[in-house]
């Protein structure tokens, strides 16, 4: 009775998913409401708000997006949004037609086994260049915007992947459907009356909110035939749901989607009698569901008595007879749990009733044995007796209790397990003494920690184990296609479909998808991606059309990756040579795109969004680069100057086009420098300070002409660890490593410190105390030290060698960390700034790490590379709140 309803809804969450199909689409509010075209017989609506930005955040923060994608046709749309998505960048018109505007989505049977889709929108501009962009977009071509002009119907075919699609543009609504069928029901529920319009459907929209990503509505009528095509009848017709509309919110997050909403009945029905005469309650029955349990149910129960009125399925007499002894006795909840189809074809299923008075249902039990007595098993001190009463449970409760013709029953604590056989039995009695119930299953109680714990109705089940389940009753052809999707069903983890009551006969619906692939996950792993040998420590980028930071990375063969937030490679190519230095993002042409800046030792790179060359760049340097790029907007109108030392001594000055600044003729260094150029800004005046090799400072004003000097003598291959500005020239403070090892630092005006002497390993600056000084870190061998003011702070000695550098992580609230590599065995950690190892830690990685919030969920991700080659992101118990 109660599968019908997780069928239905599963669909619902593949309908809101298929609104991917065509979000390159978005739009809508035109001269025509697109709601106006749904077609009568719709069996499902998805409407998206500001569809593109909707589908862009989806697609980037998303981890279901990677599973989704698996399916040919949503591959094919990632194509087609690729291509979408570089002509918005470069397209004003098409980005102005669609931006912050819904689309809709409706998917209907029309006729026999056919199901089909349409989408429409209304762009703030529906002609002239976004048509013809449009068009493009679906392969296209002058003669389709001609006719699309004259408001004809054509055929595209957007993909190899897809059959055509009939497209056409009516009084500024853009319409796409997958078949002419539906076309022809789109245009002629435009020319219908408004009066007609569905008041139900109606009330449903109305109950949905203003802020979600997405809007579901289910007929859950229409939604039962739509099943038709796919099930035999047979299957779909013992299938019991009140006839109505779904009306849902839909968020996603980087690994679920969740629905939740009302479920509007147009009939009396007993789902929502029962659930409404009997209200919510805690469902705790996982501490007694044994780990072979892959799918269940639980209701509530307050007045069992008056639930098998409202059900409807037991005769008076039938009441009468059966439930004094079966069911009054129960309050809390009743359970039925299915596990996987043995060998025999038989699946196993158990059955629970909680009571709050466990004497008295065993009393009510046993209170009539047979004249020979109860058969009785005792195992491990439980005692498990046979009823005999005869398919008692089937006549009170229905044909989903047919499995107990002469149950077996034991009382476990408060709740009362029934199986068809002892073994059964024993198996729940096994899990609930030992411990292997799906409350210890860590599966399911993540997911059970994500979703509502008082519920009327709570339908659940781990859909990579038991996906085989829901292909019982295909039709030969979709069955066959079914069961090619085992590698992609097998993607998911918990599904719950929970129902309680709510005003005016309606129900509280809350749907729930979880993406957790069944193979054992690392935990706190977010996502690994393979990509080959790498040393260089990850760098997060920013997504300047989400927000959402990106992993770039280059490996050993000095080919460099872009990877989105979710773990999927978005492009690769290959450099000339190793990036020095970090990667910085600047808006070329001020207009809120972001490119990507750096250099090798041979060449200035500019790269866009997509991997590719940005103008002329990248350009060659007339002498190797001996240091990373400094890039400079001085005056905060993103006029960029990018200065680069090389070899041969000089400090090179580029435009943003890679162009060299005409004019700049500053004198040559003595010996190359390894140190990036520093800006300071003192008094309103601008010094560009660079450290030879050789220990002299050069300080230069944006001209390249002297400003200034410094006697101040670094000595020898000089590695600056920081500059800071002073009140004036002579006080501004450097700090750095000299050939021996020693930190040092020194103002401009010659007055020095030794704050770390010449030893074995590293030494760089930590945290800065009360007192203003900061902590002096030194990693050696297999330790790191931590001195303040000549005082250690602590010494952590890990028994394998460390990275020679560590990376110092912010949190806020004043917590911070330093980064630990442990290359040899495959691990990174992060100690706190008193020496304790932090929670969660530590995890696989052999390099140096970076930290961000990917996917924008509040949540921080760990980003590091395994010796395997894994780029891994794992998700820390922190939040981002403070930053980092």
């Amino acid at each position: 009775m109660r599968r019908i309803l997780l069928i239905i809804l599963l669909l619902a969450i593949a309908g809101a998913t298929t609104w991917t199909l065509l979000n390159w689409n978005t739009v809508v509010r035109g001269s025509m409401d697109p709601w106006q075209s749904v077609p009568q017989r719709a069996a499902v609506i998805i409407e998206v708000p500001d569809a593109w930005q909707t589908w862009d955040r989806f697609t980037h923060t998303s981890q279901l997006w990677g599973a989704i994608e698996q399916l040919p046709a949503m591959s094919a749309m990632g194509r087609l949004m690729a291509r979408t998505n570089e002509r918005m960048e470069n397209d004003a018109a098409l980005k102005s037609a669609l931006a912050n505007v819904p689309v809709l989505i409706s998917i209907t049977r029309t006729g026999g086994d056919v199901v089909d889709v349409l989408f429409v929108c209304a762009p703030k501009r529906s002609n002239g260049v976004p048509m013809q962009a449009f068009a493009e977009l679906l392969n296209g071509n002058e003669a389709t915007v001609a006719a699309l002009s004259k408001g004809d119907i054509v055929q595209v075919k957007p993909d190899s992947s897809y059959s055509e699609f009939s497209l056409t543009v009516q009084n500024g609504l853009w319409m796409l459907a997958t078949s002419p069928a539906m076309m022809d029901e789109a245009l002629l529920q435009l020319k219908t009356d408004r009066s007609q319009t569905d008041t139900l459907l109606l009330a449903a929209r109305n109950t949905l909110g203003a802020g979600p990503q997405a809007h579901v509505l289910v007929h859950t009528e229409r939604a039962k035939a739509l099943l038709n095509s796919w099930w035999t009848p047979g299957t779909v017709e013992q299938l019991d749901i009140p006839s109505g509309w779904i009306a849902m919110d839909l968020e996603t997050r980087a690994d679920a989607v969740l629905l939740s909403g009302l479920l509007l009945p147009n009939e009396d029905h007993g789902i929502v009698r029962t659930i409404t005469g009997q209200g919510a309650g805690r469902n705790d029955l996982s501490r007694w569901l044994p780990a072979e349990v892959c799918s269940w149910s639980a209701e509530h129960i307050e007045d069992a008595e008056l639930l098998l009125r409202d059900l409807g399925v037991a005769k008076d007499a039938d009441i009468s007879t059966y439930a004094p002894p079966l069911f009054n006795w129960v309050h809390g909840t009743i359970g039925h749990g299915r596990g996987l189809p043995t060998t025999t074809g038989t699946t196993p299923q158990w059955f629970f009733f909680s009571t709050d008075d466990p004497a008295l249902a065993e009393e009510a039990l046993t209170a009539d044995p047979p004249e020979d007595g109860f058969d009785t098993i005792t195992y491990r001190g439980k005692r498990i007796t046979q009823l005999d009463l005869a398919n008692g449970h089937a006549k009170l409760l229905g044909t989903a209790y047919a499995e107990l013709e002469r149950p077996w029953w034991c009382m476990l604590g408060n709740v009362a397990v029934f199986a068809s056989e002892p073994s059964m039995v024993r198996t729940a009695v096994d899990a609930w003494i030992d411990g292997r119930t799906l409350a210890e299953d860590v599966r399911t109680s993540a997911w059970t920690q994500r979703i509502a714990t008082n519920t009327g109705l709570d339908l659940r089940c781990d859909l990579a184990r038991c996906w085989t389940a829901f292909g019982v009753g295909l039709k030969p052809g979709p069955s066959a296609e079914y069961a090619k999707q085992a590698e992609f069903m097998q993607q998911f983890g918990g599904v719950s479909i929970q129902l309680s009551p709510a005003r005016h006969g309606q129900l509280n619906v809350a749907v729930g998808l979880q993406l957790a692939p069944l193979e054992e996950r690392v935990s706190g792993l977010l996502w690994s991606t393979l990509i080959g040998p790498v040393t260089r420590k990850p760098d997060l980028v920013r997504n300047h059309t989400n927000g959402t930071q990106e992993v770039m990375v280059q490996d050993t063969l000095d080919r460099l990756h872009l990877i989105g937030s979710t773990g999927k490679v978005l492009w690769s190519r290959t450099l000339e040579g190793s990036i020095l230095g970090e990667v910085h993002q600047v808006d070329r042409f001020r207009n809120g795109k972001l490119q990507y800046m750096f250099n090798t030792a041979v060449r200035l790179y500019v790269i866009d969004r997509n991997g590719k060359d940005v103008g002329d760049l990248p350009v060659q340097f007339p002498s190797p680069a001996t240091a990373p790029l400094a890039v400079f907007d001085y005056d905060e109108q993103r006029d960029y100057r990018v200065l680069v030392p090389v070899s041969d001594g000089r400090i090179l000055n580029y435009g943003i086009d890679g162009t060299q600044v005409k004019g700049w003729e500053p004198q040559r260094l003595k010996v190359a420098s390894a140190n990036p150029v520093h800006h300071v800004r003192i008094k309103n005046k601008d010094y560009l300070l660079i450290a030879d090799g050789s220990g002299g400072i050069l300080l230069l004003d944006r001209r390249g002409e002297e400003r200034g000097t410094s006697e101040l003598d670094l000595g020898p291959s000089p590695e600056l660890v920081a500059v800071q500005p002073g009140v004036d020239l002579m006080g501004t403070t450097l700090i750095w490593t000299d050939s021996t090892g020693s930190l040092n630092r020194a103002t401009m005006g010659g007055t020095r410190a030794v704050l770390s002497e010449q030893g074995n390993g590293r030494t760089f600056l930590g945290t800065v105390g009360s007192d203003g000084e900061m902590d002096v870190v030194r990693i050696s061998g297999d330790t790191i030290s931590v001195h303040h003011g000549g005082k250690r702070v602590f010494m952590r000695s890990f028994g394998t060698p460390l990275a020679p550098v560590s990376d110092m992580y912010h949190f806020g609230e004043g917590t911070s960390a330093y980064g630990i590599v442990q290359p040899e065995m495959d691990r990174v950690t992060l100690v706190s700034s008193t020496g304790a190892e932090m929670e969660g830690m530590p995890v696989h990685g052999a390099t140096r790490f970076s930290i961000g919030d990917l996917n924008l969920d509040g949540q921080l991700e760990l980003i590091t590379v395994t010796k395997d080659g894994h780029i891994v992101a794992h998700r820390l118990p922190f939040t981002s709140d403070g930053g980092h």
